[in-house]
């Protein structure tokens, strides 16, 4: 960091950091605004270049609650703001409510500087390079507070909040509180004392099987809790997942989802040029208002279908310069302009950019991904009629539309998500070029329940609800590293998982028993509706074998003029209604006020 010399300014010039008051909570400045009147300003505030306070909060809340006019200062320039604001008051009279909210933003600051995965230690940059850091460590250290403490505040914040505060006012120590939430909310480890009769039963059963060393090792590293020790796990850790899953099981499908979609932007840490040349793509509600009600063309043909296979460069004469669509580019704009998660599967894939030209170049409607489908899917095999064998042999000729996010206002206001759910067998000739596959039919899945954006679409039928019996799947964080520990020390056991239809449940359900955790506790029922778009009229026949490929018969996807009168309609109402939306969406970091305005986009 670098520091200038003092200088003084107005107090009001300046302006506190808007994340202080989510962090720290008030106090009482009677003592020092006493001091300051005794003996002045002994210390100068810190500030940025634009006048925000990183350091000294209190100091100038006292000096204006005084009157002053002026003030000390000092310029600084961080490398990271919030880290700054924190570290400067590592020295503060702190309540466990203000060091639970340092922990929590620091914790989003520093993901990239701890980081994740085997090779972290070796490629992080400065004095730590080569340590292998936890991010429970890290925080302890920066924060001035035991590891042991920090964990058991973040346990008790977890599963009993109103105990914090009762901390804070004396009225129950720290380890008082985490005894009490982990007898009631954590497992207790149940490690037995083996029996008497423990060593010759063992004998007898290795002289009657005769396993190999290699099986007999691999039982023990497999069985808990020696696959804590033989793994370098400790049990906080587990506990810790144990307590992840049970904050994510009290909440319902749209609380997960936000989620989700949380954790997924604190991941994903775009770059600003990333970010500006994602956003720059969004078209505005004039733009496509003029788009539409041009009517000197077909809407469609003049569509643009941009896909990231092969990588596509695409010139914008307004910008002078060539854009890259790319996966990662595709990846941002997912993020950054709706609530749907990626829940890509391995296996054949395809990302498109759905848009139309203008002046300022491309403009995006939406986002498309198509997936291999599901080896499984009850409702959908029920409908087709398949055996087991028939959909090994034919389940390659179907797709799934894994995600179809259109942009706001676009998709509020018309209908826009109903719009590139039919645009998306415009990509099916793109598929089968790339895989040498015909596609006679896509299935998707709605987002919250049975209820969607494909119904009241003839192209889509409505197969059912899926079975809803999944696992909680971790968020991203928590579950990288649980599948790098997966990886590192159950290679075999990860290798057969990724080959399965359910790969990311398969390995959650591994690490679960592999970790004494009964899955059965972590299972939610939240169903989805199951939709399935035809392309041939006679596909259940050729899925299951009665016909040839030559004798389908396709289905005419004329559907452009009912859209566009259901769109008209939907944007007259909201007209008349004084609901249309004209802000474009693009939300590249959460805060409240952003997540209420994402999902009221959504409808939430």
């Amino acid at each position: 960091m670098v520091h200038t010399s003092f200088i003084t300014v107005k107090l009001s010039s300046l302006s506190g950091h808007p994340d202080n008051e989510r962090i720290y909570s008030p106090t009482d400045l009677s003592d020092l605004e006493s001091s300051l009147s005794t003996y002045g300003q002994l210390e100068p505030l810190a500030v940025t270049k634009d006048n925000r306070i990183i350091s000294g909060h209190r100091r100038y809340m006292s000096m204006r609650s005084l009157g002053w006019e002026d003030c000390d200062v000092r310029i600084v320039e961080p490398e990271d703001e919030i880290i700054s604001l924190i570290e400067h008051n590592r020295h503060r009279s702190k309540t466990n409510t203000d060091i639970l909210n340092e922990a929590r933003f620091l914790e989003k600051q520093l993901r990239n500087y701890v980081g994740r995965g085997r090779n972290t230690a070796r490629e992080r940059v400065g004095k730590k390079k080569g340590e292998r850091l936890t991010m429970a460590m890290e925080l302890s250290q920066r924060l001035g507070i035991g590891t042991t403490k920090l964990k058991q505040l973040l346990s008790i914040s977890n599963y009993e909040p109103e105990m914090i505060s009762k901390i804070d006012s004396g009225e129950i120590s720290v380890s008082h509180a985490y005894e009490i939430v982990r007898n009631k909310h954590i497992k207790p480890k149940n490690i037995k004392t083996p029996g008497g009769n423990f060593k010759s039963t063992f004998t007898k059963m290795l002289k009657q099987d005769q396993p190999s060393i290699d099986l007999i090792n691999e039982t023990i590293k497999t069985t808990y809790p020696y696959s804590l020790e033989l793994t370098g796990v400790s049990y906080d850790r587990r506990d810790a997942l144990i307590e992840h899953l049970e904050r994510l099981k009290k909440m319902d499908s749209r609380e997960i989802l936000t989620t989700e979609k949380q954790s997924e932007l604190d991941n994903h840490q775009p770059k600003p040029k990333e970010l500006d040349n994602a956003r720059s793509l969004l078209p505005s509600y004039d733009e496509l208002d003029a788009f539409w009600n041009e009517d000197k063309f077909d809407h469609l043909e003049k569509l643009i279908i941009i896909t990231t296979s092969p990588t596509s460069y695409y010139f914008s004469p307004f910008r002078d310069k060539k854009i890259q669509f790319d996966s990662r580019l595709w990846n941002t704009l997912r993020i950054c302009i709706h609530s749907q998660v990626n829940n890509s599967s391995p296996g054949r894939s395809l990302f498109s950019f759905v848009g139309f030209e203008n002046k300022k170049g491309f403009r995006l409607l939406g986002l498309i991904s198509l997936n291999s489908d599901s080896r499984q899917m009850k409702v959908r095999d029920e409908h087709i009629g398949w055996t087991s064998s028939q959909n090994t042999a034919k389940r390659e000729h179907l797709v799934n539309l894994n995600n179809c996010c259109p942009t706001q206002p676009f998709g509020f206001n018309m209908l826009g998500g109903k719009f590139i759910s039919l645009v998306a067998a415009k990509l099916i000739p793109k598929w089968e070029e790339k895989y040498k596959t015909k596609v006679v039919g896509i299935t998707t899945t709605s987002l919250f329940g049975s209820q969607s954006q494909y119904q009241g679409m003839k192209w889509w039928k409505h197969l059912g609800t899926s079975s809803g019996q999944t696992l909680i799947s971790p968020l991203v964080e928590e579950w990288t590293y649980w599948r790098e520990w997966l990886i590192v020390n159950y290679p075999k056991i990860y290798e057969e998982d990724t080959n399965t239809s359910s790969p990311k449940q398969k390995m959650i359900s591994s690490v679960l028993k592999i970790l004494g955790i009964n899955q059965k506790d972590y299972f939610h029922n939240h169903k989805r509706g199951v939709f399935f778009c035809p392309l041939y009229s006679n596909y259940r026949e050729f899925l299951t074998g009665k016909i040839k490929l030559g004798k389908l018969e396709p289905i005419s996807h004329s559907w452009f003029e009912w859209w566009s009168k259901k769109s008209k309609s939907r944007l007259t109402k909201l007209t008349q209604d004084k609901k249309v939306k004209k802000e474009v969406l693009f939300v590249d970091n959460i805060n409240e006020e952003d997540l209420i305005n994402w999902l009221d986009s959504k409808g939430i």
